[in-house]
């Protein structure tokens, strides 16, 4: 186990508690990501130790400061009454990661706020400052009155002309609790352009999600599929036509030998299979590219590896790093591909 998380376990034992974010405890783990079998590994290690993160770490930006508390003493006799066991004895099933609204980076930076008795022109002074087409107007930092836009500016505007306090601009606000599922969240950021986002325990506004924000939440967790499958095509475009079917059937992976003889050109093949045809040397000499077989293969290794997490379709996506290497990659066959001209 590694030594921060001893730590922990000690500070714990010794009756303390003890922070960190989610992606240092992911760093903790070897992991960058919240996938599927290291959210197990995490909540059984934290299960076996008799510790809750707090909030769940499963459930937050990824950004988010977690703590870690000795838990409760019925949730600790319920996982110690058998490894695999739940009080109904049906099999224990680690918590899987969802996309929630609390994991946007957006859903957790705050909120920018006038009261309802400021006035207009401050609002529209802070919107300015801080290029924001909106504002939280609240009492507190628990009571959402509602907010204030340019657009509900413009409408009481075109209704009358004297406006004074940003209670006569505000318009209902849509507050949703960060538990909420981002999916059944969108409609409503896209019907309304905003939503603001409560905490499920102390209830403090935590921040305000945009449809801008959603927009680009989605390209961050599409674009990956679109560079690989671009790679993919490029794969095979390369190697089209250069080798046998038995060539082709020899990679194959499968023990299915039905599966084996559907294998008829490349586009039938998994990544692994395009990367198996290549390390053979006299299959790379058939491809007569003038590069590394060498670095290539260990370029087409990390791609591979990618695409492997990317279609877990984690909550967390995939780094800056993974996408320059995604990125890099299809700029080296798209070079190779304009050379073969």
């Amino acid at each position: 186990m590694n030594k921060e998380f001893e730590e922990v376990k000690a500070d714990i034992g010794e009756g303390k508690e003890a922070s960190t974010t989610v992606r240092e405890l992911l760093r903790w783990f070897g992991a960058r990501r919240r996938r599927t079998g290291v959210v197990k590994r995490i909540q059984t290690e934290l299960d076996n130790a008799g510790i809750i993160t707090s909030p769940d770490f499963t459930k937050v930006w990824i950004d988010a400061e977690i703590t870690f508390k000795k838990a409760p003493v019925a949730a600790a006799a319920t996982k110690s009454s058998g490894s695999d066991q739940g009080e109904d004895g049906a099999a224990y099933a680690p918590k899987e990661a969802n996309f929630l609204i609390s994991m946007l980076k957006a859903a957790n930076c705050g909120v920018v706020s006038v009261n309802p008795q400021d006035t207009v022109e401050k609002a529209i002074t802070l919107m300015l400052a801080h290029d924001f087409s909106q504002l939280a107007v609240m009492s507190n930092e628990r009571t959402l009155n509602g907010a204030i836009s340019w657009k509900t500016i413009g409408k009481r505007l075109s209704h009358e002309n004297n406006l004074v306090e940003v209670r006569d601009a505000m318009e209902t606000a849509v507050a949703l609790e960060e538990s909420e599922a981002l999916f059944k969240a969108t409609k409503l950021i896209i019907e309304h352009e905003f939503v603001f986002v409560r905490s499920s325990t102390d209830k403090k506004v935590t921040g305000i999600v945009t449809a801008t924000d959603l927009s680009e939440q989605f390209q961050f967790l599409s674009e990956p599929f679109l560079l690989i499958g671009q790679i993919e095509n490029q794969i095979r475009k390369l190697m089209n036509g250069k080798f046998t079917t038995q060539t082709l059937q020899e990679v194959c992976g499968d023990t299915d030998s039905e599966r084996r003889e559907r294998i008829q050109s490349v586009v039938d093949l998994t990544f692994g299979e395009y990367l198996r045809i290549i390390q053979k040397p006299e299959n790379w000499k058939l491809l007569d590219l003038r590069v590394d077989r060498g670095v290539f293969c260990a370029e087409l290794d990390k791609v591979r590896e990618i695409r492997n997490d990317v279609m877990h379709f984690d909550p967390d996506g995939i780094d800056e790093e993974q996408y320059d290497q995604l990125r890099r990659f299809s700029g080296l066959m798209d070079e190779l591909d304009a050379l073969a001209q």
